[in-house]
């Protein structure tokens, strides 16, 4: 029984282990602006973990090696998602093939009836706080466990004592609870890293933009106030009227901007009122029509919301975050295209769905949207994005992208139910 503990211990050391180089992953992902790539590379560490389970297991009959290797398939399989698990599950089946053995049969069988448990707890575990996550995956690797003891004695007669098959049960589900709060203290340290980065780049941005928004506002102010003085001089002819009403009216546009500048630092949350959401959709629509003539672009609505879609935001910001994404997607397509938005009620709120033929971005181009001053436009300055994502995270809402050079982009908004008008 000793041995049996120490050869399961150390089989849960050699298991543990390429787990803490996962944060190695994070960080050159982040680095090098490959988040969408990061869970191909951190397949490589369960992998790893399965091979080093397979060459250091115990054996009590002849054909069957007994290890730690469920934890690392399913905790791979549940936080990767299916590529990851069909990765996982085909080259554990084939690593141990190449050892052989009765115990190759069983194996595969097990691992390919866990897919029906995959299919129907993957969702669910990805949605889940911790406790819901180690509960789930503790019924897995239990049902894997189980399952493998009691085919092993069905279909070859191999009985293992019963102490034994109670400590390697407990082993394997005490070493799954461990690996996965590793996994989650690796990703939460990642994430809050990420987020403290992010938030120091937006307080110098919202510093620097706060001073000078200050200083530009009173030379603005006092020339609107001379302006609107010489307006009221009854001498000037039409095309004088025309030119001072112009510059008021560019004046009052650069304070506007000013105050978009500001959006993205603090918005005004205190402002927030119920907005009908197909009716800020159009509404932005039309405000951007003007420039999607402008550059050859039709605009193609297909909504299914219902009349009462209501949101708790402030309408004028709302509105903006809108018309920023749809200015992005007209702007993206120079030799003109089709700016698609698309509207639907969703179990917990509602999305929309903006989808241009443009240019589209790389993987880092599209990893860094929503940086300060990052544009993948020769004379942009990445604000507009910026107030686009602050304004949507601010009222409780996602914004998601998908992109490809050269085959168009896609945002995808998701925005939560606040009440429903009755």
């Amino acid at each position: 029984m000793d041995v049996l503990t120490k050869d399961l211990l150390v089989n849960f050391l050699l298991m543990i282990l390429p787990l803490l180089f996962i944060q190695i992953v994070y960080f050159y992902s982040y680095r090098n602006r490959l988040q969408n790539k990061e869970g191909k590379l951190a397949a490589i560490f369960p992998a790893i973990s399965i091979l080093l389970c397979l060459s250091f297991p115990f054996t009590i009959n002849e054909g069957f090696l007994w290890d730690l290797r469920a934890t690392p398939i399913i905790l791979g399989t549940l936080y990767g998602g299916y590529p990851m698990g069909i990765f996982l599950t085909v080259f554990t089946i084939f690593s141990r093939g190449l050892l052989g053995g009765d115990g190759v049969l069983i194996s595969t069988i097990t691992l390919l009836l866990m897919w029906v448990f995959y299919f129907i707890f993957m969702k669910k575990f990805q949605r889940s706080q911790i406790p819901g996550k180690i509960l789930i995956a503790t019924l897995l690797v239990s049902f894997l466990v189980i399952c493998n003891l009691t085919l092993s004695y069905i279909i070859f007669d191999v009985m293992m004592p019963l102490d034994v098959w109670i400590t390697f049960t407990l082993i394997n589900i005490v070493g799954l609870m461990i690996a996965l709060i590793l996994w989650e203290i690796i990703r939460s340290n990642f994430l809050i890293l990420n987020d403290l980065i992010r938030a120091e780049k937006l307080s110098v941005v919202s510093h620097l933009a706060a001073s000078i928004s200050h200083e530009v506002r009173n030379p603005l102010t006092v020339s609107r106030g001379f302006i609107q003085m010489a307006l009221q001089d009854d001498t000037h002819n039409e095309k004088q009227r025309y030119y001072l009403d112009t510059a008021l009216k560019e004046i009052d546009h650069a304070t506007d901007i000013i105050n978009d500048y500001l959006t993205f630092a603090k918005p005004a949350t205190e402002q927030h009122t119920l907005i009908n959401i197909k009716e800020e959709i159009n509404h932005s629509i039309k405000v951007i029509q003007p420039l999607a003539n402008m550059n050859n672009v039709s605009i193609i609505i297909n909504e299914n919301l219902p009349e009462n879609a209501m949101l708790r935001a402030e309408q004028k910001q709302f509105q903006q975050g809108l018309i920023n994404i749809f200015k992005n997607g007209i702007e993206a397509m120079p030799e003109g295209g089709i700016l698609k938005v698309y509207a639907a009620q969703q179990i917990d709120g509602y999305a929309i769905r903006v989808t241009d033929q443009g240019v589209g971005m790389t993987a880092e181009e599209m990893n860094r949207l929503g940086e300060p001053y990052f544009s993948t436009k020769e004379k942009g300055t990445g604000l507009g994005l910026m107030v686009s994502y602050s304004i949507i995270r601010a009222i409780g809402g996602t914004i998601k992208v998908s992109s490809a050079k050269n085959q168009g982009t896609s945002f995808d908004i998701s925005l939560p139910v606040y009440e429903v008008k009755k």
